[in-house]
């Protein structure tokens, strides 16, 4: 948890200040990504895909929708995120983005299955570093019916090869779970 708030803090303030060399943020995308999820208490780690997307609307607000899929030990867990947000801009190339939804987890283990479902909040800040490279990261709080509350910090960062593709990693750090994604971008 510490090391996730060392990075978090470095990548704002590293950001900040370099964040006037980029051009305007794309809220229209979809992502594609490989998952390693470390649960607290289970042995290995589970992996599995990822999608996930956002598209903007009225000039500062996003719909955003995520779905994961992963597997370990013949467990199957399935999180699905859907919800709405805005960003706003704190400079020209830096974004304060907030987003609140709704929060559903599956699990199933053949004659056992459990299902829980709750909302979202998250905060984050987002920057273009330069042309081709943007970071972000913030704190998201879940709180699910049965399953109690979870508070996680992510960061994460993209190269873009264009205006349409980019590829990308992040990294979520909650009390029981552990997500790292690599991704692919489509923006559009």
């Amino acid at each position: 948890m510490k090391f996730a708030k060392v990075m978090l803090g470095s990548l704002m303030l590293a950001a900040a200040p370099l964040a006037a060399m980029a051009e305007d943020m794309s809220y229209n995308y979809v992502d594609l990504a490989y998952v390693d999820q470390d649960i607290d208490g289970v042995g290995p780690s589970a992996d599995g895909f990822g999608l996930r997307g956002s598209i903007g609307f009225a000039e500062n607000w996003l719909a955003f929708a995520e779905y994961t899929s992963t597997s370990v030990q013949g467990v199957d867990i399935e999180q699905i995120a859907v919800g709405f947000g805005g960003h706003y801009g704190l400079t020209d190339q830096l974004d304060l983005v907030g987003r609140v939804g709704y929060f559903e987890i599956n699990l199933d283990s053949g004659p056992l299955s459990a299902d829980d479902d709750g909302y979202l909040l998250d905060l984050g800040l987002r920057g273009r570093v330069t042309e081709g490279v943007e970071v972000e990261g913030g704190v998201r709080y879940t709180d699910l019916s049965e399953g109690g509350d979870d508070t996680a910090l992510w960061v994460g960062g993209r190269f873009h090869f264009n205006k349409t593709w980019a590829v990308g990693a992040e990294y979520q750090s909650g009390d029981d779970i552990s997500n790292l994604l690599a991704y692919v971008r489509a923006s559009f």
